[in-house]
């Protein structure tokens, strides 16, 4: 499977849960599966997909005493990197993703901790994303849906990559090797077993080797990504781990400013999943659409009682 096929597939996933009230990261199990076992076999694929895939894994694991609890951080990173990728992609008319806010949990604690500036910033300019100021990120011209889609896919299988170097570790046992050493080792074998093996020869022959230099302290892997629906049993604050310096708004929620009205036929809540599948985009086109908020009650008044209970006595008539 080449890498159009699998942005293709990757395509029909987004927009298949999309049509279900779901804007998030990829979550189909075949989908996931079939990555996993290409990139097993093809470790090289991360090039096809992402051309600096190396620069980002290399920078988000060099210096780690433990390399388990990095990669973690490390996919929890491209994680919210996926999945802000895919809010443009799918939400691009809603204002509110077109502004990261670098100063936000998600962005503090779970991007800048596991990976450098430098490359945070090439990949939110992927996305289309500019510096406004020292503590904004905006949209200023949006790339082709293509593009998003591209960086979408590629941070999904880095993701995916992290899972796989973590299966490995946990067969060999140890995570306290040198980053440099897990990445060959990955990239020269075929299959977990057979990486595995390869670690334990190279582990045997090194007499003893010193821990590598801390790179700092470890990502906060505690506070959940709040900016989708999958990790919400976790514990932590719903503003810690979004980009956005709030709660990430879902895709049936209303836009603060909405940028597109749409058509009464599509502002049912049925376009969304609510009501039952009335309506289904066709598979080039994404579902535009609203809720329906329904009117807020009047406040309670003592002084609206009072004057009903005076009416209901009048029409009593006296005893």
């Amino acid at each position: 499977m080449g890498s159009t096929s699998l942005s293709e597939d990757y395509r029909l996933c987004l927009e298949r849960e999309l049509r279900r009230g779901r804007a998030g990261v990829c979550g189909d199990p075949s989908l996931r599966a079939v990555l996993w076992q290409i990139l097993v076999e093809d470790f090289d694929l991360h090039g096809a997909l992402q051309d600096d895939a190396l620069a980002l894994l290399t920078d988000g694991l060099w210096g780690r005493a433990d390399l388990a609890p990095a990669l973690r951080g490390l996919a929890r990173a491209f994680e919210l990197l996926e999945l802000a990728a895919v809010h443009l992609y799918l939400l691009p008319w809603r204002k509110e993703f077109t502004t990261i806010k670098t100063f936000s949990g998600g962005y503090v604690h779970v991007l800048k901790g596991a990976l450098s500036e430098d490359l945070l910033t090439r990949s939110f300019q992927r996305m289309g994303y500019a510096p406004r100021d020292n503590h904004r990120l905006t949209v200023t011209a949006p790339p082709p849906a293509c593009q998003l889609l591209q960086v979408a896919l590629g941070c999904f299988a880095l993701r995916l990559e992290c899972e796989i170097m973590g299966e490995v570790l946990a067969q060999l046992g140890t995570s306290l090797l040198p980053a440099e050493v897990l990445l060959a080792a990955r990239r020269a074998s075929g299959d977990v077993a057979s990486c595995v093996a390869w670690l334990q020869q190279r582990l045997a022959r090194a007499e003893e080797t010193p821990p590598p230099p801390s790179h700092g302290s470890p990502a906060v892997f505690g506070c959940p990504l709040d900016l989708y629906r999958d990790l919400t049993e976790e514990e932590g604050s719903e503003e810690e781990a979004s980009l956005y310096g709030g709660p990430s708004p879902g895709a049936a929620s209303p836009p603060t400013e909405p940028a597109y009205d749409a058509p009464l036929w599509e502002q049912s809540a049925q376009v969304w999943g609510v009501g039952g599948p009335a309506w289904e985009a066709p598979a080039n086109n994404l579902p535009y659409g609203a809720f329906e908020e329904e009117p807020e009650p009047a406040p309670f008044s003592f002084l609206s009682l009072r004057h009903e209970m005076s009416r209901t006595s009048d029409l009593a008539g006296p005893e």
